[in-house]
């Protein structure tokens, strides 16, 4: 079958490799149907994937497909993971952290810190761009009926990354005011559909004047291109100098101290990346007299998977930049990493 197959840093072919066996007790087998791609991609097309890892590695962090086949059931297909009833032919998204399923963590549906996680797929182990692959049942989600694959390959990572950063970490509320640092971005986009949703009043920032069209048409309230205007001024205008409720930040240290400065007394900064550097300072005179609350984010439970996807299902749905073939994954990942990205990029598999 077809894998794309990272051969060493910034090398991606796509390689012919051996099918998968029968699925084991527990497991069943998903054909590929749709990739998402993601910053996490770049970040492991660079070699930064902060651990060891050994190559040639399949990428691909998020997926949709279809069941073709199952495996002998086990305790970790039971109701009480969410998998019984899984058929073949059934559209599903699988979770791609191999968590452990018995730790404290993942007792209590926070599978995003399992203590004794085996790795992210596409990242440290081999991912979802390949044709057919094994999952443990446990980890698969079916998709709901009206949401396409191609929408679907945007859950577990970006839409459900928005879902954890905004709902579990944020608290938002209806009604509050948040920024949206990079709105044009396939999770930027997310947070301002999800934001709106619930009533909130968006501000979001843009590169040009082109996605700032695009962002109002999304629902955003107030666009803001930061290449011409300081933004932090901006919002303080906007809001009276209150500041914001919450702001969405995973741009890093371009915007991550501008995020700090748009928040009102005791507002909520969460953040889940850093595309424009690892490293920055903060006052931490202005982070206790103001009482800010800093949120880390990385990634999402299972639950926050089942949850986008239930958006989805309401009309809540992923902007799509680009399709691209298999064999076009580089094409796919050069646009990624152009900033002229609006919305996600999926690969399609024939």
């Amino acid at each position: 079958m077809r894998a794309l197959t990272l051969v060493a840093d910034r090398k991606i072919e796509l390689r012919d490799v051996a099918a998968p066996p029968r699925p084991a007790p527990g497991e069943v087998q998903i054909g590929i149907r749709a990739v998402g791609l993601n910053h996490l991609d770049v970040w492991g097309w660079r070699g930064m994937a902060f651990a060891k890892r050994k190559l040639p590695l399949v990428v691909g962090v998020e997926a949709a497909g279809e069941v073709v086949a199952i495996g002998p059931p086990s305790r970790a297909s039971q109701p009480a993971t969410g998998s019984a009833g899984i058929k073949i032919g059934d559209r599903v998204v699988a979770y791609g952290a191999l968590t452990c399923d018995n730790c404290k963590a993942c007792r209590e549906g926070r599978d995003n810190l399992c203590e004794n996680v085996g790795g992210i797929m596409g990242f440290h182990v081999d991912g979802f761009a390949r044709d057919r692959l094994n999952m443990p049942a446990r980890l698969v989600i079916p998709v709901p009926a009206g949401v396409s694959l191609r929408d679907a390959a945007c859950a577990p990572v970006a839409f459900a990354t928005v879902q954890h950063m905004l709902f579990d970490n944020a608290k938002l509320e209806p009604g509050e005011t948040i920024l949206v640092q990079a709105g044009g971005s396939g999770i930027g986009s997310a947070a301002i559909k999800m934001a709106k949703a619930i009533g909130c009043t968006v501000i979001t920032t843009v590169g040009d004047d082109d996605k700032a069209a695009k962002v109002k048409a999304l629902g955003a309230d107030h666009v803001i291109n930061y290449r011409t205007e300081r933004f932090e001024g901006v919002v303080r205008k906007l809001t009276g100098k209150r500041g914001v409720d919450v702001a969405f930040e995973h741009v890093g240290p371009e915007t991550f101290n501008g995020s700090l400065l748009c928040l009102k007394r005791g507002g909520r900064l969460v953040t889940c990346g850093s595309t424009s550097g690892q490293s920055t300072t903060i006052n931490l005179f202005q982070l206790y007299l103001q009482q800010y609350r800093i949120f880390g984010s990385f990634g999402a439970s299972l639950r926050n998977v089942r949850e986008s996807l239930a958006k989805m299902a309401t009309g809540i749905t992923p902007v799509i930049d680009t399709e691209v073939s298999l064999a076009e994954f580089e094409r796919g990942l050069a646009r990624l990493e152009s900033r002229q990205v609006f919305g996600k990029i999926i690969v399609t598999f024939q």
